[in-house]
C-alpha cells in the first residue's frame, strides 16, 4: 500500500517509497497438469494449506510425506508414493471473522483542524466466508529398482518423479464501502472505507526422488515462483461544525499491483534410522529473479476552505524473492500411532519485497497546479530470521481408518509496526502472528486415500489504519486479531488401480471377465516400509 511522506507542504508533499514489492506465488502446470492450494498473509510461511494431509498434521511432512505436500516440503519423501499417482487437495470453504481496534480513529488528531475530537465505537468487526482453490500433483515411477515389486515397495534404484503446482502463501481480506458516523462535542464525522489486499505465492515444477538404499532416499525440484500482491485503499472523511456549519473533508486512495517471478532448486533427504524411527532434512535455496512488473498510483485531498491535492502515478519493478529454509524432522511409527516433529528455519532477507516506480508528481492547491515533477520511489521490506515448529500425530482405529491432528506455529518475520508511517515507506499493512491446528480422518482403500477434516486459525497482531483526522493523513497501528476455518477435502488417486478396474468393467460387459479374486486388505502407504526389517 502506498501512503504519503512529509514534505514541503501538508499537501504537496514529496513521495517517498517504493512501488516495487509484493509477493505471490507462481502460476502454471509443469509436465501438463494442476491446480492451487491455499495459505495465509505475508511473513508468515506456515499459513499455506499444502496437501490436506499435511495440513491437518501441523504442516508436517519432512520425512513422512505422501501427498500434494511432498514436493514443497521434502522432495526426497515422494519416494514413498508408489507407481502413478495423482494427488489432490481442495479447501473449498474458508470462514475467518476478524477485529480491528480503533480502525476509524487510529492516531493522534490535528487539533487546529479539528480540535479535540474523540470519537466512540470505533472499532470493526469484519467475517466473511471464501471459496479457496485447489492443489495438484502428478507421480510416477520413471525407474523401477532391483527386487520384488510386489513384496518390496521400497526397492533400491527405484526413481519417482512428480509435476505439482501449488500456493505456498496466501493472504487476503477487505471490506467494501464500510460506513462509519459519530459525534465528538459539537463535530460531526461520516466516514466510507473500502479495503482490498491479496498475497499471493504460487510455485510450480517438477521433482525427482531415488531410493540409494533401503534406508536411505534423496530428491530435487526446480520449481518456478510467481509472486503477486495487490492493493486497494480508499477513504472519504467529512467532519461538520454543526456550532458554525462550517465542514472540512479528506479524501485518500492507494493502489499497487505487483507481479515477480523467480526460481529456486530445493533439496532433500530421509533416512529411516531404525524400523521405527526415521529422519529427513530439506534446503530450499534463495531464488533467483527472472522478471517483474509494478504499477501504482495515489491521490490525496484535504478540503479546509480551500482545497489542496496531491496526486501520482507510475510503473517500474517488483521483486519478491522467497526466502531460503532449512527443514529437519523426525519421525516414529508403531502398528497404530504415526508422529511426526518438524522445525522450518526461514533465513533473514534484506528485501522480502522491494519496488523501485518511476512517477509523475503533481500538487494542486487553491485551484492551480503548483508543481508537477518526475521523481522515483523506493521500498523495501525486511524479513528476520524465524523458527517455526510443527507436530502431526495419526492414529489407527482401524487398519483402513485414521484420525489425524496436528499444531503448527506461524511467526511473522516482518519487523513490527512502531508509530505513525505512510503508504510511501512501507509496502504492508498487516503485522500478524499466528497458530494453526488441524483435525480429520484418513481413508485407505486400494483405489487410493480420501482426506476430510478441518483446520483452524488464529492471528494477532497489528495493522495500519489511515489517519484521516491527520494533516498530513497518515497510517498509524492498531491492534487486530482473526480466529478462522477451512473444510479440507483431499486424497490420492492410484491411476493403475483405477485402470484395472476400468478394465475389468469392460470384459464385463463383454462377458469375459474372469473370476473376481478372493478380496485382499489394501495396502496403505507409508507403512510399508517400517517392515521391511
Amino acid at each position: 500500500m502506498l501512503a504519503p511522506d512529509t514534505p514541503p507542504s501538508p499537501h504537496a508533499r514529496v513521495l517517498r517509497g517504493g512501488a516495487r514489492g509484493a509477493l505471490a506465488g507462481i502460476a502454471g502446470a509443469l509436465l501438463g497438469m494442476l491446480d492451487g492450494a491455499a495459505a495465509h498473509a505475508q511473513g508468515r510461511y506456515e499459513s499455506a494449506l499444502l496437501g490436506g494431509r499435511s495440513a491437518l498434521l501441523g504442516g508436517t511432512g519432512v520425512v513422512l510425506g505422501v501427498d500434494g505436500a511432498a514436493p514443497f516440503l521434502n522432495p526426497a519423501t515422494i519416494i514413498r508414493i508408489e507407481d502413478r499417482n495423482i494427488a489432490f487437495s481442495s479447501t473449498f470453504f474458508r470462514y475467518a471473522h476478524r477485529t480491528l481496534e480503533a480502525w476509524h480513529q487510529p492516531g493522534p488528531v490535528d487539533s487546529a483542524l479539528y480540535g479535540d475530537l474523540r470519537l466512540d465505537h470505533t472499532t470493526v468487526s469484519d467475517h466473511g466466508l471464501d471459496s479457496l482453490p485447489d492443489a495438484m500433483c502428478y507421480f510416477f515411477d520413471w525407474q523401477r529398482g532391483a527386487g520384488d515389486a510386489d513384496s518390496r515397495r521400497a526397492r533400491v534404484g527405484r526413481q519417482t518423479i512428480a509435476a505439482c503446482l501449488g500456493k505456498t502463501e496466501e493472504n487476503e481480506f477487505g471490506f467494501d464501502a464500510l460506513r462509519f458516523s459519530g459525534e465528538s462535542g459539537p463535530r460531526r464525522v461520516s466516514q466510507a472505507q473500502t479495503l482490498r489486499y491479496a498475497w499471493g505465492r504460487f510455485s510450480a515444477g517438477p521433482s525427482w526422488s531415488y531410493r540409494v538404499t533401503d534406508r536411505l532416499a534423496i530428491g530435487a525440484s526446480l520449481p518456478v515462483v510467481r509472486t503477486r500482491y495487490t492493493s486497494s485503499l480508499g477513504v472519504a472523511s467529512v467532519v461538520e461544525d454543526t456550532s458554525t456549519g462550517s465542514a472540512s473533508s479528506a479524501t485518500y486512495q492507494a493502489a499497487l499491483s505487483g507481479d515477480s517471478w523467480d526460481v529456486l532448486a530445493h533439496l532433500g533427504v530421509t533416512y529411516r534410522l531404525t524400523s521405527v524411527f526415521s529422519a529427513g532434512i530439506s534446503v530450499r535455496t534463495p531464488s533467483v529473479h527472472l522478471f517483474d512488473a509494478l504499477d501504482a498510483s495515489y491521490h490525496d485531498t484535504l478540503a479546509t476552505g480551500t482545497a489542496s491535492v496531491r496526486t501520482w502515478a507510475g510503473e517500474g519493478e517488483f521483486v519478491a524473492p522467497s526466502p531460503a529454509r532449512v527443514a529437519v524432522g523426525a519421525s516414529a511409527e508403531w502398528s497404530r500411532l504415526r508422529l511426526e516433529l518438524d522445525g522450518f528455519f526461514y533465513l533473514g532477507q534484506r528485501e522480502l519485497a522491494r519496488i523501485t516506480a518511476d512517477r509523475e508528481e503533481i500538487a494542486i492547491e487553491r485551484g492551480a497546479v503548483t508543481s508537477r515533477r518526475q521523481s522515483r520511489l523506493d521500498i523495501v521490506e525486511e524479513a528476520a530470521p524465524i523458527v517455526n515448529v510443527g507436530l502431526g500425530a495419526e492414529v489407527f482405529v482401524t487398519r483402513d481408518l485414521s484420525v489425524v491432528g496436528g499444531v503448527v506455529t506461524d511467526f511473522n518475520a516482518l519487523s513490527s509496526l512502531r508509530g505513525p508511517t505512510t503508504a510511501e515507506s512501507k509496502l504492508f499493512l498487516e503485522r500478524m502472528s499466528g497458530v494453526h491446528a488441524g483435525l480429520g480422518m484418513v481413508s485407505y482403500t486400494q483405489y487410493g486415500d480420501l482426506v476430510f477434516g478441518a483446520r483452524f486459525d488464529y492471528a494477532a497482531g497489528q495493522m495500519a489504519a489511515v489517519n484521516a483526522f491527520a494533516s498530513p493523513i497518515r497510517l498509524d497501528p492498531i491492534d487486530c486479531r482473526e480466529i478462522g476455518a477451512t473444510l479440507v477435502l483431499a486424497g490420492r488417486i492410484s491411476l493403475r488401480t483405477v485402470e484395472g478396474v476400468a478394465r475389468e468393467i469392460g470384459d464385463a460387459v463383454e462377458g469375459s471377465a474372469a473370476a473376481p479374486p478372493e478380496r485382499t486388505t489394501p495396502r496403505e502407504p507409508m507403512r510399508a516400509p517400517a517392515q521391511e526389517d
